[in-house]
């Protein structure tokens, strides 16, 4: 089984509520949406990005754009942001990380939302960790090895957590079995829900 680093509540409530707070000054440049994979099939979560580049899904395939689907350009990491990535990065052995994107996902309250296992691999620098901000409701979240065929594992990522996937575990399948509803802290989502923040260095 592979190792990460998992840091349980290292965010208090405070925090989490100035990132959700930063996600939704995102939201108003860059709009979260719904996109669909190369096969059609719409994610069961709304999306948007901030950084360098974002990460995008469409019928063309899983890629990185440095424009959203409006053309815009994705805003850009606010340096607070960037400051924790390189913060936790370090704490889970890597001194040069640059954080280059983070994805943001809303799993709503009311959808049964799970992502199936995959491996992060459309960046173009494949060694530096990925580091994953968990604030709202609870996940279970799945890890298994470097194959799909792999045994996998259960965690409960709660608000508040941080997982750094790095090191053997950078390119573990992965993936979301589901969303528990009603265990988020009351402040911090208005209609409950997960909020997924995921930065990566990507060149």
């Amino acid at each position: 089984m592979t190792i990460m680093l998992h840091l349980k509540g290292i965010l208090t409530i405070d925090q989490q509520i100035r990132l959700v707070e930063m996600c939704r000054e995102i939201a108003t440049v860059a709009p979260f949406i719904t996109p669909v994979m190369p096969s059609g099939q719409p994610f069961n979560c709304q999306q948007t990005s901030c950084g360098q580049v974002g990460w995008t899904s469409d019928r063309e395939g899983y890629r990185y754009s440095r424009t959203q689907p409006n053309g815009r350009a994705f805003p850009a990491m606010p340096d607070s942001l960037a400051d924790l990535a390189i913060y936790v990065a370090r704490l889970a052995g890597e001194q040069s990380y640059i954080p280059d994107t983070c994805l943001i996902n809303y799993y709503p309250a009311t959808v049964k939302s799970k992502l199936g296992l995959h491996q992060d691999n459309t960046e173009v620098n494949l060694s530096p960790a990925i580091i994953s901000i968990s604030i709202g409701d609870d996940c279970e979240f799945l890890v298994g090895g470097t194959k799909r065929s792999d045994p996998t594992k259960s965690i409960i990522l709660r608000s508040g957590d941080i997982l750094v996937m790095h090191g053997q575990s950078r390119l573990a399948y992965h993936g979301v079995k589901q969303i528990i509803p009603n265990t988020a802290p009351k402040s911090l989502l208005k209609n409950g829900g997960r909020l997924n923040m995921t930065i990566r260095q990507v060149f």
